[in-house]
């Protein structure tokens, strides 16, 4: 018997004892009373109480408990009245003990979102990449993802410039897309054996994770704009520590 039935019995219960609180007023009461046969003899109650016996809703130890029993002998006959079905009863005193809810199936969770962050450190960083720079990539392909566009490619050589850039901008102390050592972004690409049909960069300084620089990225026009890009294929992204200093170079092949 679960909680939820021991409680409604509990409650049917109660609302029939509270007129009989006890044999001496009970027997004060003036109503019709009949007689149910058990083991021992037949017991006198209320015909209120006999109906319910019949309904279930209450059980004869229930009734033997608060109305007795006369001494005699059973009689042979069976009573007008038809006897409850002799189940065992929760005792009233010692419901039984709660059970657990069952813990739900593991299918009730929903499956993470393609579009999700990716994880801090990823599992297989590509060749050439530190996790800082392989989250950058994640991060920024699902941007891309959310928008309809497909992923870029992360490009080895392509790091590597954007990282060259990035540790210019340290060793000259500068903030720019036009460096001092390399000239324009698409002037140290072809420096460096990068070609490309179409090519962007993106920069930033300060930032801490790779959430947040792709988010202060996502937050300004002109960078979100390289970011989802149709045009744009292949991606590089450069990171340094100290001064935490990113470069994303983007480039349509």
């Amino acid at each position: 018997m679960n909680k939820k039935v021991i409680v409604s019995l509990a409650t049917s219960v109660a609302l029939l004892a509270s007129p009989f609180v006890n044999k001496t007023e009970a027997a004060q009461v003036s109503q019709p009373t009949v007689k149910v046969q058990c083991q021992t003899g037949q017991v006198v109650v209320p015909k209120e109480v006999s109906k319910q016996l019949e309904q279930g809703t209450i059980n004869l130890q229930w009734v033997l408990k608060n109305y007795g029993w006369t001494v005699q002998k059973p009689v042979q006959s069976a009573p007008s009245t038809k006897p409850a079905p002799e189940t065992k009863p929760v005792p009233e005193t010692k419901p039984a003990p709660e059970t657990k809810p069952a813990q739900p199936a593991p299918s009730t969770k929903p499956a993470p979102e393609t579009t999700a962050p990716a994880p801090s450190k990823p599992a297989q960083p590509t060749a050439g990449l530190s996790a800082f720079e392989q989250q950058v990539v994640d991060l920024t392909n699902n941007e891309r993802q959310k928008a309809g566009l497909p992923a870029l490619k992360a490009d080895t050589q392509l790091s590597s410039v954007a990282r060259k850039k990035s540790e210019d901008m340290l060793a000259k102390n500068y903030f720019s897309h036009t460096s001092p050592t390399y000239g324009s972004p698409f002037d140290m690409m072809k420096k460096f054996g990068i070609t490309y049909r179409t090519a962007g960069e993106n920069i930033a300084k300060g930032q801490r994770t790779p959430a947040e620089v792709v988010k202060a990225w996502m937050e300004s026009p002109g960078h979100r704009a390289n970011i989802l890009n149709k045009d744009y294929t292949h991606i590089g992204v450069g990171y340094v520590a100290n001064g935490n200093i990113w470069t994303q170079m983007f480039i349509g092949k």
